[in-house]
């Protein structure tokens, strides 16, 4: 593994068609052993027999879910605060929720109003300013919810806490390539923030696809315009481990966005630039090298005006 340029092998959902043998065989990654982060299935994680008979490379899963829980049910004080930091969570995102929608609103009309050029180059500008504040200003609350709790829970104060993240300190140092599947992308981030993972996937070879992607980013960015339980303007949830920084990952964006409506998809780029927001579909996938990105297969980028483009490696 070259340390200074590990690998980054991104993928979309792997259904209908599943792309992660072929993409992993093209990748370089070689045939070594692989650890599996599977947290976001919850209580399917551990179930990697169907990966393992896609993939050559012997897998074996950390089970970040399953030792999590076991902390939690034998330190309760630690479990009743990381409650109470979810709550608080979600509350913030409840009213970031009700003061976005307001903003999102007032941006599509504005771009849809007709008048003086100039004049509207302005407003379309500031509206636009304005969801970045907002977005900016979430980040920031977020981020003091979980300094609370760091400073109170962390590897310093809490023996339990440090001899699990101690112990997967070690069991990472085993593998140069890690495999983080999808599912619940909110369960995966706080798994791998609990056990203060990031500066170890820094150095690592990564295959990763939808939640697994998502992690990944600077951001992580949910979008349900289409979803069953109704439509919610795109919103930013935390940060993510910025192993792949100034990229906004779209996982199974064609069954989620609204695609053909280019105002939308025009405000969603301009509002997350100078980040690239790429639509990873199902049978897409992008490789990196570092930050360099080396190859790509049917992802696309959104435009300023409303349409995608195929990603292609540099």
């Amino acid at each position: 593994m070259n340390a200074e340029k590990p690998i980054r092998l991104l993928l979309g959902p792997q259904r209908p068609v599943v792309n992660l043998d072929s993409a992993l065989a093209r990748s370089g990654i070689g045939d070594g052993p692989i650890g599996v982060i599977s947290a976001a299935w919850q209580e399917a994680e551990g179930d990697i027999d169907g990966m393992q008979r896609l993939v050559k490379n012997p897998l074996s899963d950390l089970l970040l879910y399953q030792k999590a829980e076991a902390l939690f049910a034998a330190d309760t004080r630690l479990h009743e605060a990381y409650r109470r930091r979810q709550e608080h969570l979600k509350e913030q995102q409840r009213l970031y929720r009700l003061r976005l929608r307001q903003l999102k609103i007032a941006a599509r009309a504005t771009l849809r109003a007709e008048g003086e050029p100039a004049v509207l180059a302005a407003e379309r500008r500031h509206a636009i300013s304005q969801l970045r504040a907002l977005d900016k200003h979430h980040l920031r609350q977020v981020d003091k919810i979980h300094a609370r709790f760091d400073n109170d829970f962390n590897v310093d104060c809490n023996t339990a806490l440090a001899e699990h993240t101690s112990a997967f300190a070690e069991a990472l140092s085993r593998f140069d390539s890690l495999l983080i599947t999808g599912g619940n992308v909110v369960v995966l981030i706080n798994r791998l923030r609990l056990f203060g993972l990031g500066p170890q996937l820094q150095r690592k070879n990564i295959v990763a696809w939808s939640a697994g992607a998502m992690v990944l980013a600077d951001r992580i960015v949910l979008f349900h315009e289409r979803m069953p339980q109704g439509r919610r303007d795109a919103e930013i949830m935390c940060r993510g481990m910025a192993i792949v920084p100034d990229t906004v990952l779209l996982p199974n964006a064609s069954g989620r966005l609204r695609l053909r409506d280019s105002l939308r998809i025009g405000l969603f780029d301009r509002r997350f630039s100078p980040a690239t927001c790429v639509a990873l579909d199902n049978g897409s996938y992008l490789l990196f090298e570092g930050e360099t990105l080396r190859d790509s297969g049917a992802a696309k980028r959104m435009t300023r005006n409303g349409k995608f483009k195929r990603v292609r490696a540099a």
